[in-house]
């Protein structure tokens, strides 16, 4: 017995709908395709010769640079220098601006290894004095990249110079990662980071940028360096890291006290501890660390008062 006409509708309405849906996912899938396959593939000489471009390097100047046996024959165009790479060369590139050998090979879309102190203060110092002793005239500095809506991930960018061309310094690029500028545990233990770096003679400067943009680089997947470059974040200020190590004001600033005042309790704590353990000696002279101690400890009893209040 044939089903009724209602239901026979309901069916094909139901097979017309799905068939308009099938037909939508295959036109975005071919669309899809078609992007994909009109985007053009970079290959390993371009994306050698991005490299130094955009770390200020012409491509005329690879070869007096980067030497290696290259001749301005080889760089003027991508066939003739694939022909002249090979691995020591692509190694010595990767390790002159301190990129992944994966990404200059175009096997992966993290540029930067990047570097995790949260939890590990001790691992700091001997991590910048390798990269001293790597490099003894490489006037190593850095930059703290706080998101100005004191929310999400903050970067510490260590440069240093990896050469000259003429009187131009040509930089390589260091990424200190896993930084929530909220958190009051990650906030003590990026100033220790940052106290550790002005001990050793390093010194951090600070701006405040969109946290959306400071996300696209702390993953390590943005190409720093000069023009050409991938885009960095846009400046939005500027901050000064290293009083997070002596004024309590600057070190909570922006820390989400959460329940009970205890994450700003907390942070003082964490602090108070670091600092016993070394991890927040600048390198100020003793009366001025004690002065120092006493503010902090200040600041932890009038936390740990409003915390009693708030319960």
């Amino acid at each position: 017995m044939p089903a009724p006409i209602f239901v026979r509708s309901k069916n094909m309405i139901g097979e017309a709908l799905s068939t308009v849906k099938l037909i939508e996912a295959m036109g975005k899938f071919v669309a899809w395709l078609r992007k994909t396959r009109s985007r053009p593939s970079e290959t390993v000489a371009g994306r050698f010769i991005r490299l130094f471009e955009s770390h200020d390097v012409h491509r005329n100047q690879i070869p007096r640079f980067f030497d290696h046996g290259l001749t301005l024959r080889d760089v003027q165009d991508e066939i003739s220098l694939l022909d002249k790479l090979d691995e020591p060369m692509l190694e010595a590139a990767s390790k002159l601006f301190g990129v992944r050998r994966e990404w200059l090979e175009g096997a992966g879309s993290e540029v930067y290894p990047c570097h995790d102190f949260y939890k590990h203060p001790a691992s700091v110092a001997p991590f910048l004095e390798a990269l001293k002793a790597d490099n003894p005239d490489g006037h190593l500095e850095g930059v703290l990249i706080a998101p100005e809506e004191q929310k999400g991930d903050a970067l510490i960018i260590l440069s240093e110079v990896a050469g000259w061309i003429g009187d131009k310094a040509i930089y390589r690029h260091h990424l200190l990662t896993n930084w929530l500028y909220e958190y009051w545990k990650s906030r003590a233990y990026l100033t220790a980071c940052v106290a550790i770096a002005w001990k050793h003679g390093i010194h951090i400067r600070g701006i405040y940028s969109p946290a959306k943009e400071i996300k696209q680089v702390a993953y390590g997947e943005v190409l720093l360096g000069g023009r050409n470059a991938d885009s960095m974040p846009s400046r939005r200020g500027a901050l000064y890291p290293e009083d997070m190590a002596l004024r309590p004001a600057a070190f909570l600033a922006g820390i989400d006290p959460e329940r009970d005042n205890f994450g700003i309790t907390s942070a003082l704590e964490l602090w108070q501890m670091l600092e016993e353990d070394g991890y927040m000696a600048t390198g100020l002279p003793m009366y001025q660390r004690e002065a120092i101690r006493g503010l902090f400890k200040e600041a932890l009893d009038e936390s740990l008062a409003v915390s009693t209040s708030q319960r």
